[in-house]
């Protein structure tokens, strides 16, 4: 305005800004005794200057301007499209994916691979999108318009919520990059725009992803399992952390756990596809056997249904409410979680004499990183896995009478495996026969019969 005051009849001011993407333009012009300034969009193609009228100062302020330029040029002057008019800058708009969308097509990528976690992913995706506004284009997020976001959830604290969140807004925004350029989809023709992941730039916080360490001692294990035991008739949830103990399997596969899935002839359960995306199956120890003989399915044929929708598995949170109340009713126990269980069985199947390799294989922890293993060996090893749940069962009757009470307590020991020398009337079907080292002779009849759990 002082250039046309100063005589010059035009002058022209741009925003910087990248090579293709256009540019935001203020124009001054003297006429006579006035001055007009207007807001225009420019761009090239075929190298002709392009400009559209956003609107005369200050009518516009300068930051609406450039907000309009942001939201409703740029994209589609970056991308090569036309946005010469409110109709074609909305069909760009349209066409490039808003984060709604984009969020709702990542979901449905989880349902269609048979990802569990769908369900919770989209909680957490439709709360971020509120926040970050779902119908924008989700080419246009940045890391500012995520920060705010996640700090709001750290702040409250809900540290390890923040990293979750952040953790799937930078897979969906990853889905996002690759999907358009993905030949094998459906709707590969699907443009979103995003040029690159803005949760990139968002550092994890420190100190969240700490792995667990907690694991329950046979002593614990026994007090845990003699109240679940008398819980059962409270709680339908209580026999599932019972087989959690007994098998050392994820909760979500014990609650999947149908009539179809678990053969009682031959002690066996099956899962068509588990976390890793591998089907996987598990001979049971009696213990495990027991529960679920004694327990009954509904008519989708799930042991443990959801209380709200029987057509659907039980939820985590409802073991967590029965762990909730076994720790008030003992608080001399030190806190864990219903995860922790798969931790105690790994130790406790390895004081058990149970190899690293073979509770890998029980816990389907199988990395097969290997060629052989991945490309030629399809042995189900199911003889070996028996034999190593026996040895297990073994060292659970003993936990569970409570003649184990701490780790390395078996070196010391000696169990009976012939089977018509173990102690009638054991409360859990198996007895055993322990002798101690110290301080007593051994018989010849004694050492025929016995075997040392060092074996």
């Amino acid at each position: 305005m002082r250039a046309a005051e100063n005589g010059r009849p035009r002058a022209e001011l741009r925003d910087g800004g990248g090579r293709g993407a256009g540019r935001l333009v203020l124009i001054v012009r003297a006429k006579a005794a006035t001055v007009t300034t207007e807001f225009y969009a420019q761009w090239y193609r075929d190298e002709r200057r392009v400009m559209s009228k956003l609107g005369s100062y200050p009518i516009i302020s300068l930051a609406d301007a450039r907000k309009r330029f942001r939201e409703e040029f740029a994209p589609a002057i970056s991308s090569g499209a036309e946005p010469a008019s409110v109709a074609a800058r909305r069909r760009h708009r349209k066409d490039a994916g808003t984060v709604g969308e984009l969020f709702g097509a990542y979901v449905a990528s989880l349902r269609a691979a048979g990802k569990r976690s769908a369900d919770l992913v989209e909680g957490f995706l439709e709360t971020a999108g509120a926040a970050i506004g779902s119908s924008r284009p989700a080419a246009e997020v940045t890391p500012g318009d995520i920060v705010p976001h996640l700090s709001a959830i750290h702040d409250r604290g809900a540290k390890v919520r923040a990293a979750k969140v952040r953790a799937y807004l930078s897979a969906a925004f990853a889905y996002g990059l690759k999907a358009e350029h993905d030949y094998t989809r459906k709707d590969a023709g699907v443009r979103w725009g995003i040029a690159s992941n803005p949760i990139s730039a968002i550092p994890v916080a420190d100190g969240i992803s700490n792995p667990r360490n907690r694991f329950l001692t046979p002593a614990e294990v026994r007090t845990l399992w003699t109240w679940l035991e008398g819980y059962d008739v409270d709680s339908r949830l209580a026999p599932a952390l019972r087989l959690m103990l007994a098998t050392g399997q994820r909760s979500e596969e014990i609650l999947r756990i149908t009539a179809s899935t678990y053969e009682s002839s031959r002690a066996l359960i099956f899962w068509e596809r588990t976390k890793n995306g591998l089907p996987h199956s598990i001979p049971l120890p009696h213990q495990a056997t027991k529960i679920i003989d004694g327990l009954h399915y509904n008519a989708h044929g799930l042991f443990f249904a959801c209380a709200t929708d029987p057509t659907r598995p039980a939820q985590y949170d409802g073991l967590r409410c029965v762990l909730s109340r076994f720790l008030k009713a003992h608080p001399e126990i030190p806190h864990f979680v219903p995860r922790d269980a798969r931790r105690t069985f790994k130790t406790l199947a390895g004081d058990a004499g149970l190899s690293k390799e073979m509770r890998d294989l029980l816990q389907n922890h199988t990395t097969k990183s290997d060629v052989s293993s991945r490309h030629y060996d399809r042995y189900s090893y199911l003889p070996e896995r028996r034999a190593a749940v026996a040895k297990w069962a073994d060292y659970l009757d003993r936990v569970l009478v409570g003649e184990i009470l701490e780790i390395g307590q078996r070196d010391s020991n000696v169990v009976a495996r012939d089977g018509a020398s173990r102690t009638k009337g054991s409360p859990h079907g198996r007895g055993c026969m322990r002798m101690g080292i110290a301080g007593k002779k051994r018989t010849k009849r004694c050492g025929a019969i016995r075997t040392s759990l060092r074996a």
